[in-house]
């Protein structure tokens, strides 16, 4: 009997994952952004390395509304002190995958899965095209979240001052692990809440101030 209710357990434990493998099936890969701008003392680079991860729900054990693919995103924005103080965030608001930019033309599984095994090809870097940047945002007062404004990556100079530039953005498969500690370092007042918002409701439903539509979640994502 005692066999029998082993050999059951088992198979219930084999069917549990064979389920979750056709349900919850899922690739991750680490992939890094770089910034690279022109100051009026040189050239600057600054990047992050973040998680993405594609999760594949399509099949017959979903309900069609939660069939599909999905990308999720985790690890902190990209840190640049352009000048003592004053720094440039490359949000996670945004961010591309990279199978996308490297094999377009491939399925979208397909191309995970090659990232997943860190396929040779892959580890080139891609410049990004404009439509591709993720936001860019500073702070006109770092202790005060309510202060943070949006960066045109056209004209940094109306942020930062004559001579700023941003000359790249690139984003390439890596093995380095996720950046951690470097967003908290700059914004102390970052908290575990990824759903907050960087000031109070307003409780107007028009001309919404910008700090109301960027959250700590697009600084901090994930177990960082």
């Amino acid at each position: 009997m005692k066999k029998i209710a082993l050999l059951a357990l088992l198979l219930f434990l084999a069917a549990i994952g064979l389920f979750l493998a056709v349900v919850w099936n899922g690739y991750e890969w680490h992939q890094k952004l770089t910034v690279t701008m022109d100051t009026p003392n040189g050239p600057l680079s600054a990047s992050s390395v973040q998680q993405m991860r594609l999760s594949d729900k399509r099949g017959p054990w979903n309900p069609p509304e939660g069939s599909g693919v999905s990308f999720t995103l985790s690890g902190e924005a990209v840190v640049m002190e352009l000048a003592p103080g004053r720094y440039l965030f490359a949000l996670l608001t945004g961010v591309p995958s990279l199978g996308r930019l490297l094999h377009p033309k491939m399925d979208v599984i397909d191309a995970a899965k090659l990232l997943e095994r860190g396929e040779a090809e892959a580890y080139r870097s891609v410049t990004l095209s404009r439509r591709d940047y993720p936001l860019l945002v500073t702070f006109g007062d770092m202790n005060d979240p309510a202060s943070v404004q949006r960066v045109d990556p056209a004209n940094l100079e109306a942020s930062f001052g004559p001579g700023y530039r941003l000359q790249s953005m690139t984003l390439a498969l890596t093995e380095e692990p996720v950046n951690t500690g470097r967003v908290k370092k700059v914004l102390a007042w970052i908290g575990p809440h990824p759903e907050l918002k960087l000031s109070p409701p307003t409780g107007r439903t028009s001309n919404i101030p910008f700090s109301r539509r960027v959250g700590e979640g697009d600084f901090i994502r994930g177990k960082t």
